[in-house]
């Protein structure tokens, strides 16, 4: 497949020729070109721009494919990354989440989407949460919390979070680790 910077350069070396062309002729016989000569430099050059255009579809067709690979690519990186990954409306809606961040919560995936988060925070924890949030949106800059969670089946977990804000679309990124292990070590150390 040729590139459209080869093509444009090809369509204007034709056109560079076309027009020395015309200048020899033109200076040999002092005559323009002939009718037959000037349709034939015509069809040369729509067949180039068709040529042209068809190349234009082509870069258009493998942009897309490589967009969407990419973003399928970027799917799956998220979707099993180690970490939970969380994305909050400003109101505290879960709008996206990974399998980490589900597991987490212990649930399904899908099923939490459009729950509030700060439902599975414990009470003991859940001011420290909204607080949490009202700084991000306050601050342009990555803030950290620990909360608890309450698992459904199993005993609450801790939980550090990392997030921003996406003041632009209006919503809350937010990163979850699991630290319940260490909590409990520092806790058989004191």
């Amino acid at each position: 497949m040729r590139t459209q910077n080869v093509i444009i350069e090809e369509a204007l070396l034709l056109r560079q020729k076309a027009e020395k062309l015309l200048k020899i002729k033109q200076t040999k016989t002092g005559l323009p070109f002939s009718e037959a000569d000037t349709l034939k430099l015509i069809h040369e050059l729509q067949v180039h721009e068709i040529e042209l255009e068809l190349t234009n579809e082509e870069l258009l067709l493998a942009n897309k494919k490589i967009n969407d690979l990419a973003k399928e690519k970027y799917k799956e990186l998220y979707d099993f990354a180690p970490s939970g990954y969380l994305t909050l409306s400003h109101e505290g809606e879960i709008i996206e989440l990974n399998f980490v961040a589900a597991d987490l919560l212990g649930k399904e995936r899908s099923p939490l989407i459009c729950k509030r988060f700060d439902s599975f925070v414990s009470a003991n924890t859940r001011s420290t949460f909204n607080l949490f949030l009202q700084d991000i949106y306050s601050s342009n800059k990555k803030i950290s919390c620990e909360v608890i969670l309450n698992k459904e089946g199993n005993r609450p977990i801790c939980v550090n979070i990392d997030g921003v804000a996406d003041k632009v679309n209006d919503f809350y990124l937010l990163t979850l680790i699991d630290i319940s292990e260490r909590k409990q070590a520092e806790l058989d150390l004191l």
